[in-house]
């Protein structure tokens, strides 16, 4: 970033990049593509590897079936947990240290925007229809796979967007939760509460 000077070149996905995030140590990035796969990549490998040699990737996570619209990683660097979203109607999350899938939900909507809050007791992600949905990751019994009925899941849908979410941060408390859509808005949201607290409006 300081001179500008090109250092790698990776070239390990069949089809267009969607997302790219780092770990919150700069260790490890991932990269999700339409190829329906999420790459774990270990930087120091990437860095000190041949220019002629491309270096693999730590892991390939390919449990996706359409493409991977966002990515997002957790706290603790190489140990940290991340999760994947997918058109195919899922989010996923992840162990990045060993690679393992650890939990899969299914929704009735393909997913464009997945976060965690700090804690990592919750996971949020944004659907095509305009919802947010709240994902508790604490759940008793632990099943490696959910199916999210929303129906049944009272108090943990957000509803105001008028198009697909496609982005979402949550605030550092866990106590706000912001959202971005086509729609041309920007929307604030209490997570306990599930109430709209703002709606910015934007063009773009």
């Amino acid at each position: 970033v300081s001179n500008g000077n090109l250092l790698a070149i990776l070239n390990r996905h069949y089809q267009d990049l969607t997302c790219l995030c780092f770990t919150d140590d700069s260790s490890h990035f991932l990269s999700g593509a339409k190829d329906c796969l999420a790459l774990v990549w270990n930087l120091y490998s990437v860095l000190q590897a041949e220019p002629s040699q491309i270096p693999d990737p730590r892991h390939v996570w390919s449990r996706h079936s359409l493409p991977i619209t966002d990515l997002c990683c957790g706290f603790g660097g190489p140990l940290a947990r991340a999760a994947t979203a997918s058109l195919d109607q899922t989010a996923k999350l992840w162990e990045v240290s060993s690679g393992e899938l650890l939990l899969s939900v299914l929704f009735d909507v393909g997913i464009m925007a997945v976060t965690l809050d700090l804690s990592e007791y919750h996971m949020f992600c944004g659907g095509m229809d305009g919802s947010i949905f709240q994902v508790d990751l604490c759940a008793w019994p632990v099943q490696r796979d959910r199916t999210f009925q929303t129906e049944r899941e009272n108090g943990k849908v957000f509803k105001g967007h008028r198009n697909q979410v496609t982005c979402l941060s949550v605030s550092t408390d866990g106590s706000l939760l912001l959202s971005g859509s086509p729609d041309e808005t920007v929307r604030l949201w209490d997570i306990q509460s599930k109430q709209c607290l703002r709606t910015m409006n934007h063009k773009g």
